[in-house]
């Protein structure tokens, strides 16, 4: 599911890009799954991931060590380099989500865009679950709507920002059993109940539906404004 999820990310880029042969970061990357994706279409690829274990097995599932342990700021990354940068579910986590997307808009040459997935106060899920929204973590530092994360992005120096409710790939079972651990009243049970009653072949079908986030594609202008 991470793979078929990542794969719509990556096939949104073709249209923004004068060409694929482009470094592509990923920021964030986990076991390597959208990197993967973003190098079977021709970028050249790098990450860098919090978890030194998960790194391990991206570096093993790519076949060459692209990815580095650490944050875009620890790490002594190249200045005006990578064409695109890619951070899924990250941004939320951050502490300083301005200083971290100059970081980024650092990173990348003249033109070179970025890609966000962030989950989205505008969604359908957090307007039908407010208080109960599964997005609300502890772990989640910031949240944004499409206003905002607008706003963030031109105060950073980028341009051409494109906002869209992000998609997935998920499975009924894979559903169920996450409404199973993040207990919602009347959902949850309504979900264990299609689970047992669909087929198994059916219950882990692919299916692309629309998420809980934000697609934020922005390209970047010029210098970064003064803070």
């Amino acid at each position: 599911m991470k793979s078929a999820t990542g794969a719509l990310y990556v096939n949104a880029l073709p249209r923004l890009l004068p060409s694929l042969d482009a470094d592509l970061l990923e920021i964030g990357c986990g076991h390597g799954e959208v990197l993967i994706e973003a190098r079977n279409r021709g970028f050249r690829v790098s990450g860098v991931e919090l978890s030194t274990h998960a790194a391990a097995i991206a570096n093993r599932s790519l076949g060459v060590p692209a990815v580095s342990v650490g944050t875009i700021e620890s790490l002594a990354l190249p200045r005006n380099h990578f064409g695109v940068v890619l951070a899924v579910d990250v941004i939320e986590h951050v502490h300083q989500p301005e200083g971290w997307l100059r970081r980024i808009h650092d990173l990348l040459i003249p033109g070179g865009i970025v890609l966000l997935i962030t989950p989205s106060l505008d969604s359908w899920t957090r307007r039908l679950l407010r208080s109960r929204w599964m997005e609300y973590k502890v772990e989640h530092l910031y949240y944004f709507n499409v206003a905002s994360i607008r706003r963030l992005l031109e105060r950073c120096g980028f341009s051409e920002i494109q906002v869209a409710a992000s998609r997935k790939v998920l499975t009924i079972d894979y559903i169920s059993r996450h409404f199973d651990r993040f207990r919602v009243p009347i959902l949850s049970p309504l979900m264990g109940l299609m689970r047992r009653a669909v087929p198994g072949r059916i219950a882990h079908r692919h299916l692309r539906l629309p998420a809980s986030g934000l697609m934020v594609i922005a390209r970047k202008a010029g210098d970064c404004q003064p803070e």
